[in-house]
């Protein structure tokens, strides 16, 4: 469904487009929502834009999320309106119920059930160990069933593994230069990724949520404790060779550092084959340096500092101390 109501902007770059989306109260918006609401029968209630993510997000009472992604980031859009269904039913963890999609003025939009809940980014921080130990295990075993779940063999999500390493490699200098990376750290990244040759080795295809962190997971208390219950944003979402862009998300945002919790979450995943500490930080730093999108300082603010950060082979080291 593609449909032209003239009233969402046009031809904006990225942060203007950020700014937008950030600063424009909801009155703007109701003329698209209003049009949503009617067009598929949505339920009566007030609309409410939630502060979350890169792109517009709103409620309507308790059961409907509709998130506009704008041109800038069509491909987001797309993919989760190919991946939603793809794992409705799926998993151990609730996931969104497609309602709708389509365009709208150039912006996608996506109408889906709104999970109940807690988001884990809210409460994470004050849970206990035993509690961030349970969740850890459940995170695991997530990641288990996300790599179990079938596709066609031509999805659309799938990329060609050599040419996509190869890619984020070569896109990753201008990134970092971007956000500032330290410099001592800028001139070991592409020396770091050339002794890092195998972390792009092909494992067997498999489907990767590549986001999986506090702000993507829900939550509810049962029997007084902490437990995920539902998974959120396949916006990032491939189907590629290898089960380390799956794990390294939740290692640097849940972990965080803390070798109970990364070795509870390697437990309950169990897909790790016989490899050496180093070796797997290695990989693991590898792909922090060439992840689509990564904020790498960003990223290495999340696990506080046990000493220099001076060369690839210190962050390894304190990023994942397993």
């Amino acid at each position: 469904m593609t449909i032209s109501l003239n009233c969402l902007p046009q031809n904006l770059d990225n942060p203007t487009c950020n700014d937008y989306i950030a600063q424009t109260p909801l009155p703007a918006w109701m003329p698209v929502l209003d049009y949503l609401q009617q067009t598929f029968d949505l339920p009566d209630g007030n609309w409410e834009k939630i502060p979350l993510g890169a792109n517009a997000l709103f409620s309507l009472g308790d059961e409907v999320i509709v998130k506009l992604v704008p041109p800038n980031w069509r491909r987001q859009g797309d993919k989760e309106i190919l991946v939603t269904p793809l794992l409705e039913g799926k998993l151990s963890l609730q996931t969104p119920r497609l309602l709708g999609s389509g365009e709208i003025d150039g912006w996608v939009f996506i109408i889906s059930s709104r999970l109940h809940g807690t988001l884990l980014a809210d409460i994470w921080p004050s849970l206990a160990l035993e509690e961030k130990l349970a969740i850890m295990l459940q995170t695991g075993q997530l990641m288990r069933e996300l790599g179990s779940v079938e596709f066609d063999s031509d999805i659309a999500i799938k990329v060609n593994w050599p040419d996509y390493i190869q890619k984020l490699i070569a896109d990753c200098m201008a990134r970092h230069q971007r956000r500032k990376m330290p410099e001592v750290l800028l001139a070991q990244v592409m020396p770091y990724l050339e002794q890092a040759g195998d972390f792009a080795r092909a494992d067997e295809l498999r489907f990767i949520h590549m986001d999986i962190h506090p702000w993507n997971l829900m939550a509810k208390q049962e029997q007084g404790l902490w437990k995920l219950s539902g998974l959120l944003d396949f916006g990032d979402a491939i189907v590629g060779n290898s089960d380390r862009l799956e794990i390294l998300t939740p290692m640097i945002f849940m972990a965080q550092g803390h070798p109970l919790l990364l070795k509870a979450l390697l437990q309950a995943y169990g897909g790790i084959e016989d490899i050496s500490t180093a070796e797997l930080q290695r990989q693991l730093t590898a792909y922090m340096l060439i992840r689509p999108d990564s904020d790498v300082t960003f990223c290495m603010q999340q696990v506080p500092a046990s000493g220099p950060r001076d060369s690839w082979e210190q962050v390894a080291e304190q990023m994942f101390p397993l």
